[in-house]
């Protein structure tokens, strides 16, 4: 007759359950992991459009500052210009 050793059965079947619990925790590590690099993925591509955004929006407010300095320049060359033709005709106008 075979005599079965209950201890060593009832040890390997112990082992089997925590293997079985291990495997099952591993998986639910492994899933969450990948949910946590999904959102870091999310996250990042989020980050990178709005950092892009703000380098378009970047350009575009030195573009415009150097825009209105070249109108500012413009325009102050003008004044210039009809400061300088109103200071002749009032000295033409003083002269007899």
């Amino acid at each position: 007759m075979n005599k079965i050793n209950f201890k060593s059965a009832f040890t390997d079947l112990k082992l089997l359950q925590g293997n079985t619990v291990l495997e099952r925790e591993n998986k639910q590590l492994k899933k969450e992991l990948l949910e946590q690099k999904l959102l870091l993925l999310v996250y990042k591509t989020s980050t990178e459009a709005k950092l892009e955004e703000a380098r378009v929006r970047e350009e575009n407010l030195i573009r415009s500052n150097e825009d209105f300095k070249r109108e500012m320049k413009q325009q102050a060359e003008e004044t210039n210009k009809l400061m300088n033709q109103m200071m002749e005709m009032f000295q033409k106008q003083a002269q007899p």
